[in-house]
């Protein structure tokens, strides 16, 4: 911990500088200039116009200034842990250019905002020109943006969003004239940067994987769940948002409002005013409800909780309409009048109306925008569980206040039940209704004082507690929990080299009628695409095959077979299906693999080179690794995938989601300094419970990291396993159709229309020889070829399958053909968007689109 802060304090030697700049001011202003504290902040401080007048020191001195010790504490906090990111990040020298370069940029475009709102008459910009600007957030911030550009890409948009997206939400809640800065700082730096500064990810646009976009929307919802507080705490706040502190965090009522809502004369009144039903803790704690939901959705749209999308988008679209009602209803007619006038004036202009209504329906338009990222359902007992209990405990806590309040005599006012009812919405609805019912909505006696000021609070944040617990909760979208335990039992029976995935997400599981073999399906476009072949009890395969076909004509579903080796072939022939090869597997016999030879150069360079840099390897589970290493697989992941165009594929092709599973192995190259250059996941093969092999799923290296990393990762792979497997496979190459030497004749068939295999029956208007020659036959098998020849070239810019399948070939392996078996022809197009569906569920119409026409 010491050596850490001793190397922070050696590394930004310019923010504490400036933070002992601040300290010095500040006390010099306490002990000298005690009693001219406001002249002398007017005249060192920035004010617009100061550039005009010639006060130009003033956009200097300014950044030294704070006017009380609190203010000097958030000035540290943001030169220490803001501006010192950034010194960090650029080194000293270019934080001193850039934060001052910010600064005065900064100053000069505040001036011109607020004199072009002031000359536009817009009363909101006009007041900031006397205002004064304190302290060094602006620049900081600015600097901060800047040197976002040199930090990996998972970071960069991460900064960026809360940055930008905290600046964004002070300026419309607060709307103070330092907001306005900060934020103009920020978009300086973020300019700046990208003039003068090399990125670190060359790309201007980068895609983002499913993860990664729904971090950064939960960082918008929370960021903007946020707001109404700054609001509320904020002194006098007037941004454009700050009405709605009036609608999210509801106002405990004044004894001002109070008194214009019940007649003073009234000694229960005067009571009513000084009681805890008023004024207790409670009303807090129900303003609170709307923002602690909005935080509770924001860490559920980070999971990938489908039912947190769909209530956050409620919820904004709620907080939409009632802004506009309130505005309209209560600005346009205003609140009980208060000694003649009214407690409550807003403006009706278009300038502060628009923007409170609109924000909350563009973030919820954001939102179903991104809606396809969002892919795990709640645990469907614990929402039933849910629906179940809220309705009650709602139902019972009405009948025990209902009960209370007639006990305690309330019945005996004006109103009579009447005011029952209207004192409920005050209870249990987070929303400031006006007092129109006085005092006679507000009960008397003990009880029913404490459950008006306490049950409507407890009642919601028990409800908030049971909602957030559903959005932690999961059941991974298409597949039952039971099914999943039952597959991945099976998986450890037996099964191919895919079987492992056949536990991921998106899958669907098919049991035979014993219960000792399975198949792992997805559903789309009518087409059941199977991962890979059965799994279980090796014994009960062919029947599995065949009764799998029996379920899908039962289902209304194509059956496809897809990648898949042949041994099931015999028995799927016969019921009269083809086949077309659609990947090539690479198998290494490690036992025998000796690095020796001209052919093994390469490899051997690699382990030289890795050597002599001191990376090693460290083979771990997930859960094993420490915060700093899981932090730098995802920032590989992200820089990995911002670089393609389309979206991460799936089905048969794992992600950082796929390396959690503690069964799953991880191979680490890391350097003495604990940087992470490469990374591979390995996942596990059984026959009988017993692992027989390993297969290799996830390839991933760091930008900067060394050449030869996958080479160095796999050779190691190949020491490890050495001894303790047979065999090890680098997987299929997906759409790599390169023949391997033992099918090479039968995959030339494939490409000339006719089939591979044994011969068939010797029936010849059977037989897969005579189906061969019919002119059909090789008009389909032409079109398999071409339709898969196709897909390669499209994908082959984006994810590089051929080029993968080159380097698998550096390690002298041995080759199995992966095959889509398939029984209808006239299935194909079905076929082929099903696959498609399968790998990319999340790319456009207009992606394929183009690249289609690139191919």
């Amino acid at each position: 911990m010491i050596a850490a802060l001793a190397g922070w304090v050696r590394r930004t030697p310019f923010a504490l500088a400036m933070l002992a700049g601040s300290i010095v001011v500040l006390v010099a202003s306490e002990t000298v200039w005690r009693h001219q504290m406001a002249a002398e902040i007017a005249w060192t401080g920035y004010q617009a116009g100061d550039v005009w007048h010639g006060d130009w020191w003033t956009v200097a001195t300014t950044a030294f200034l704070a006017v009380h010790p609190v203010a000097l504490l958030l000035s540290a906090v943001i030169l220490v842990g803001v501006l010192g990111l950034a010194e960090i990040t650029l080194g000293t020298w270019r934080t001193v250019v850039i934060f001052w370069a910010t600064q005065l940029a900064a100053v000069v475009l505040f001036t011109l905002v607020v004199e072009v709102g002031a000359a536009l008459d817009l009363e909101w910009l006009a007041d900031m020109r006397p205002a004064t600007l304190l302290g060094p957030y602006a620049a900081s911030v600015g600097a901060l943006m800047a040197a976002s550009r040199m930090i990996s890409l998972l970071w960069r948009r991460r900064v960026r969003a809360l940055t930008l997206g905290a600046a964004l939400m002070l300026l419309l809640y607060v709307g103070h004239a330092q907001n306005l800065f900060m934020l103009l700082g920020a978009l300086v730096g973020l300019v700046i940067g990208m003039a003068v500064l090399p990125a670190r990810h060359p790309m201007p646009v980068a895609r983002s994987t499913s993860r990664e976009v729904r971090t950064n929307l939960a960082i918008v919802v929370a960021v903007f769940a946020l707001g109404p507080l700054f609001s509320a705490l904020a002194h006098v706040p007037v941004g454009p948002l700050s009405k709605l502190q009036n609608i999210i965090v509801n106002p405990v009522p004044s004894a001002l409002q109070l008194e214009g809502s019940c007649s003073s004369a009234i000694k229960a009144c005067s009571d009513i005013m000084h009681s805890a039903g008023i004024l207790g803790p409670g009303g807090h704690l129900l303003a609170l409800v709307p923002m602690l939901l909005l935080l509770a959705c924001a860490e559920g749209l980070r999971r990938g909780n489908r039912m947190a999308l769909w209530v956050a988008v409620y919820l904004h679209l709620v907080i939409g309409v009632m802004s506009a009602i309130y505005l309209q209803l209560f600005a346009g007619f205003g609140m009980p009048l208060l000694r003649g006038r009214r407690v409550l004036s807003i403006s009706s202009t278009l300038w502060e109306v628009l923007p409170v209504v609109l924000v909350p329906f563009l973030i919820a338009a954001l939102l179903l925008i991104f809606r396809r990222h969002f892919h795990i359902d709640p645990s469907p007992v614990l929402r039933r569980r849910t629906f179940v209990v809220m309705p009650l405990l709602l139902g019972g806590f009405v009948v025990l206040y209902a009960a209370v309040w007639f006990v305690e005599g309330n019945a005996s006012g004006p109103y009579g039940f009447v005011g029952l009812l209207a004192g409920l919405p005050r209870i249990l609805l987070p929303y400031p209704f006006p007092f129109g019912y006085g005092a006679s909505v507000y009960p008397h006696g003990l009880f029913s004082t404490l459950l008006f000021s306490m049950g409507g609070a407890v009642f919601w944040l028990v409800s908030v507690l049971s909602v957030f617990g559903l959005f932690l909760s999961r059941r991974a979208r298409g597949a039952v929990s039971a099914d999943r335990a039952a597959a991945a039992e099976l998986v450890r029976r037996g099964g191919d080299s895919l079987s492992w995935m056949s536990q991921w997400r998106g899958n669907n599981y098919w049991f035979n009628a014993r219960g000792t073999a399975a198949i792992a399906y997805q559903a789309h476009a009518g087409v059941a695409v199977t991962v890979g072949g059965p799994f279980g009890d090796p014994g009960e395969f062919d029947s599995a095959a065949v009764e799998f076909l029996d379920y899908c004509a039962a289902q209304s579903l194509v059956p496809c077979f897809y990648s898949v080796t042949d041994g099931q072939w015999d028995v799927l022939q016969a019921r009269g299906f083809r086949r077309a090869q659609v990947a090539s597997e690479t198998l290494l016999d490690v036992d025998s693999m000796e690095f020796k030879g001209k052919e093994w150069q390469n490899v051997r360079t690699a382990l030289n080179k890795a050597a002599k840099l001191g990376i090693t390897t460290l083979w771990s589970r997930y859960s094993a690794l420490t915060t700093g290493q899981r932090t730098q697989i995802h920032e590989i992941s992200e820089e990995w995938v911002s670089e393609k165009p389309l979206p991460e594929m799936g089905f048969t092709l794992g992600g950082v989601e796929e390396l959690k599973d503690d069964a799953v192995q991880l191979c680490l190259a890391v350097d003495g300094d604990g940087r992470i250059h490469g990374i591979t996941s390995w996942l596990p093969v059984y026959e009988g419970g017993v692992e027989k092999g390993w297969t290799l799923d996830f390839m991933r290296r760091n930008t900067n990291a060394f050449n030869g990393v996958m080479e160095f990762l796999i050779a190691q792979a190949v020491l490890h396993f050495k001894g303790q497997v047979p065999t090890i496979s680098l997987s299929g190459t997906p759409l790599s159709t390169e023949p391997a030497p033992e099918h090479a004749e039968v995959s030339e068939q494939v490409a000339r229309g006719g089939e591979s295999g044994p011969a068939g029956p010797s029936d010849s208007r059977h037989s897969p020889s005579a189906v061969a020659q019919h002119p059909l036959a090789a008009l389909e098998g032409t079109s398999m070829a071409r339709i898969l020849a196709l897909v390669g070239r499209t994908l082959e810019p984006v994810y590089g399958f051929a080029s993968l399948a080159n380097f698998k070939k550096r390690f002298q392996p041995r080759h199995r053909t992966l095959y889509m078996v398939y029984q209808d022809p006239l299935s194909l197009p079905s076929i082929g968007r099903a696959v498609g569906e399968a790998y990319m569920p999340n790319v456009s119409v207009r992606q394929l689109a183009r690249l289609l026409r690139k191919a």
